[in-house]
């Protein structure tokens, strides 16, 4: 596992390294909506941004652990940081090397639409899902549009099978 860069690590309110598990998401889901005073608005947004960022790593991780109830989650990390007009959350894992361009071309695609192209892209998504795994695409769609911004991403190669992918966005405090 890659570790948290330093530019993470300052002005954490949470930082977490390790198997993210649905308790997990659950359980600190729960304390960062009581512990962060502020605006109901932005909580609920913070919280709906971080639940798919780290269902994400569980669920699409190339490092897996199998957790004591014998299932197996994406072993990754997350961090929430509070910054002068915003606050960031940021998750990275590990991806096979096969997976960067496709992450890399959602991420531009989403990244170029304004609001309602992203509307749009999420009903045609969502629509494909029998045909194919659209579930981290959709789940990337949603962060734009809850956040209202872009999505900050990088991947660097690992080896010649894997690469680490680390995305962040922000929610504006106003």
């Amino acid at each position: 596992m890659s570790t948290i860069k330093e530019e993470y690590r300052q002005n954490s309110l949470i930082t977490y390294e390790g198997p993210i598990t649905v308790n997990l998401v659950s359980f600190l889901g729960n304390y960062i909506k009581s512990f962060i005073d502020f605006d109901n608005k932005v909580l609920v947004r913070l919280f709906k941004i971080y639940i798919e960022l780290t269902q994400n790593v569980s669920y699409y991780s190339a490092e897996t652990m199998q957790v004591k109830n014998g299932v197996n989650c994406g072993v990754g990390w997350f961090v929430l940081q509070e910054l002068k007009d915003s606050f960031r959350i940021t998750t990275g894992n590990k991806i096979l090397k096969t997976d960067a361009a496709k992450l890399i071309s959602y991420c531009n695609e989403i990244n170029g639409l304004n609001e309602e192209e992203l509307r749009e892209l999420k009903r045609k998504t969502r629509a494909q899902a029998m045909v194919r795994d659209v579930g981290a695409h959709i789940g990337l769609i949603q962060t734009s549009l809850t956040s209202g911004n872009k999505l900050d991403y990088n991947i660097d190669a690992i080896n010649k099978l894997y690469s680490f992918f680390t995305i962040s966005t922000k929610v504006i405090k106003s």
